[in-house]
């Protein structure tokens, strides 16, 4: 059994993420997107297809690069229209301290001067998650949220 400050750890270092969701013709999408952990959710900015999947259709899974230290998240997307100015900062320390000079909060609402302008502030709240470190009998399972 693992402990859940395995997926903390595994979750908070990661710099690549997969997040999957559902096109409206059933077929799956899978796109890598970078993000931060935070309070055990995942944040994310993003734009185009995965974005109207999500808006459609809510369930989501995360999951990291790793086939040998896994963590699979599946979850509730939430589309966060007026983030506070804490939780800003907060991801916007996340982004710097992994990617350096990217900070989400520069490219929100219009703010953009790059080529990539997010639609928004994203999160994924956990329902399920999954996690094993490739030993033998240590995959764990986690249900969040449900009685």
């Amino acid at each position: 059994m693992l402990s859940w400050e395995f997926v903390e750890n595994r979750m908070r270092r990661a710099v690549n993420y997969w997040i999957a969701s559902v096109r409206s013709d059933g077929r799956p999408h899978a796109v890598p997107v970078w993000g931060a952990w935070l309070d055990d959710a995942f944040f994310f900015v993003g734009t185009g297809r995965k974005i109207r999947n999500l808006r459609a259709n809510p369930q989501a899974v995360v999951h990291l690069e790793s086939g040998d230290e896994v963590v699979i998240v599946e979850g509730r997307f939430e589309e966060i229209f007026r983030p506070s100015q804490e939780l800003l900062r907060r991801v916007d320390e996340e982004f710097v301290r992994k990617y350096k000079t990217y900070r989400p909060s520069e490219h929100l609402n219009g703010r953009s001067t790059s080529s990539f302008a997010p639609e928004g502030l994203f999160a994924v709240h956990p329902q399920l998650v999954i996690a094993w470190s490739g030993m033998a009998g240590d995959a764990t399972r986690w249900r969040i949220g449900t009685s």
